[in-house]
């Protein structure tokens, strides 16, 4: 059985989507029938860059090792037909749309993709990922009158010490999220194991020892 895609996007692929990626990837690692591919890239990203140290530091705190990522730059050859698409911002999104606009159905930023998963799987749920995804895309539609919200994963680049909380905390309670609702998806294609998005403090008392706290420094 072939794999779903999922792909998550930011700017420089060396943040958010790294992190993001990375943590959604660790996760539904630990459910073995989960067939989803986890990648990442960045739309203005320059390729081959690492990801940055203050990143690599919060993601360590969540038992993540970024070491290894090199940023890939969004193109439109690198999306695929049937890919989900996570976006950290709204811009993202308008600059897959560009690239793929086959692909409107499955591109999502990652709030507005956990807001709605949620609210599916809090309704009776789906099947598996992929229906979880058009189910989510239906209910934007439907929804589409509502209030706009500010769906954006801040960009903590150059940011305060509370701007790299924001980042972490927005990115990490999207990413809860999504686990959450993928863990309800009662499909052959999914596993019922223990797909949740530690905190801090949660990882510490599991793995022992004390979580570095993310810097200040801008990147």
């Amino acid at each position: 059985m072939t794999p779903d895609r999922l792909v998550v996007v930011c700017t420089a692929n060396m943040i958010r989507s790294p992190f993001i990626a990375g943590l959604l990837a660790t996760r539904l690692a630990s459910s073995p029938h989960v067939r989803l591919r986890v990648e990442s890239a960045g739309t203005a990203a320059r390729p081959g860059a690492s990801a940055t140290s203050e990143v690599q530091e919060v993601a360590r705190a969540y038992g993540l090792d970024l070491g290894d990522h090199r940023a890939r730059l969004l193109t439109d050859g690198l999306l695929q037909q049937g890919d989900t698409v996570l976006c950290a911002e709204r811009a993202h999104r308008r600059v897959v749309l560009d690239l793929r606009p086959d692909l409107v159905s499955s591109v999502f930023t990652v709030r507005e993709f956990a807001r709605h998963a949620e609210a599916v799987c809090a309704r009776g749920g789906a099947s598996d990922w992929s229906a979880l995804v058009r189910a989510a895309g239906r209910r934007r539609l439907a929804t589409a009158g509502e209030t706009d919200r500010d769906d954006d994963i801040v960009d903590p680049v150059g940011g305060s010490r509370s701007v790299w909380r924001d980042f972490e905390q927005q990115a990490t309670l999207a990413v809860s999220a999504i686990l959450g609702s993928v863990s309800t998806l009662s499909g052959p294609s999914v596993g019922k194991g223990d797909p949740h998005s530690m905190t801090r403090r949660e990882y510490r008392r599991r793995h022992g020892g004390d979580a570095a706290r993310p810097v200040a420094r801008g990147a």
